[in-house]
């Protein structure tokens, strides 16, 4: 019987969207598949040193701030840093509830400050209902106040089960400062951690959130840069050999690797490249066995196909 012939770059569970993001709080088979590349290790380690044993949080709240470039990983590593908060809080006999607010708002149309932080409040409750994470009496005097965040977030801490904490995951702050200050001055909330992510807050906006909210208590900011030399070779390597045993594949020449790490600025265009240059080479029935190499032709064709599409110029 022959071998299936697989793709080793899919997450498990997104194989028909390999671009999604690692969603370990989701997937617990994702929390395997960090690799140590653009400085996401050190972030993470910056993440538990500073959240500690979890008393700030469950005393006063806290916010998270991860900034960096478009596709340098920033969704993955929050949601790295909720799936630790949430195993942390279980190892205190605690539940830590996820909520996923990230795609809540329209993407067809411009939102105020206000705008937003109402439909983020509105969908909030949603899920707080769902995960069965609030008391019933203050689920109820809650629910009539649902999009009126003045009422809703200042008294969030108060509602929660007695075993519950949340793990708030925001949209990307649209004006910025302003937006993520709003979020920071409900923090009096114990028990809520709020976790967004901007690509375009600089190193003085960063500065001046802190600044803001001196008095309150510290957000924890984290930054993710570039790809680093080495990096491209060690992300293809990891996942090369983590398919060992799921299907044949081929291996990547040393030149194909040079040409990969040469072009991608991200692990997000990373992913890309390879994903698609080894779907590419799949499709096309030749030389797909372990004793062929993808090479930087194949690389090429894929990047050719790509641009035929519409989908953009390669190298």
């Amino acid at each position: 019987m022959t071998e299936a012939r697989v793709n080793p770059f899919p997450l498990p569970g997104w194989e028909s969207t390999p671009m999604r993001p690692l969603r370990p709080w989701h997937r617990p088979a994702h929390r395997d598949y960090y690799v140590p590349v653009d400085g996401t290790e050190s972030a993470f380690q910056q993440f538990r040193q500073d959240m500690g044993d979890l008393t700030v949080l469950l005393e006063y709240g806290r916010l998270v701030l991860v900034t960096g470039e478009s596709g340098c990983g920033k969704t993955a590593l929050v949601n790295r840093c909720a799936d630790w908060v949430a195993a942390e809080l279980s190892g205190r006999g605690m539940r830590g509830v996820v909520l996923d607010l990230t795609g809540c708002l329209p993407t067809d149309q411009e939102l105020s400050i206000d705008q937003r932080t109402v439909e983020v409040c509105d969908q909030m409750f949603d899920l707080l209902v769902d995960h069965d994470a609030l008391r019933p009496d203050a689920a109820d005097r809650m629910e009539a106040d649902r999009n009126v965040p003045r009422r809703v977030f200042p008294r969030l801490g108060r509602a929660l089960r007695e075993e519950v904490a949340l793990v708030v995951l925001l949209p990307s702050p649209n004006e910025l400062v302003d937006e993520v200050i709003r979020y920071a001055r409900v923090l009096s909330n114990a028990k809520v951690l709020f976790l967004t992510e901007s690509a375009y807050l600089g190193t003085n906006e960063v500065a001046d959130v802190v600044r803001q909210l001196e008095t309150w208590v510290p957000p924890i900011t984290l930054h993710l840069g570039p790809l680093d030399p080495g990096d491209a070779q060690r992300f293809a390597e990891d996942r090369l050999s983590r398919h060992a045993d799921a299907g044949t594949f081929p291996r990547m020449s040393d030149d194909a690797i040079e040409l990969v790490a040469k072009h991608c600025q991200s692990v997000a265009m990373l992913q890309r490249f390879l994903h698609g240059t080894y779907e590419h080479k799949l499709e096309t029935g030749l030389g797909y066995t372990e004793a062929d190499l993808v090479t930087v032709e194949d690389i090429r064709a894929f990047l050719n196909t790509r641009s035929r599409n519409g989908l953009g110029n390669g190298p």
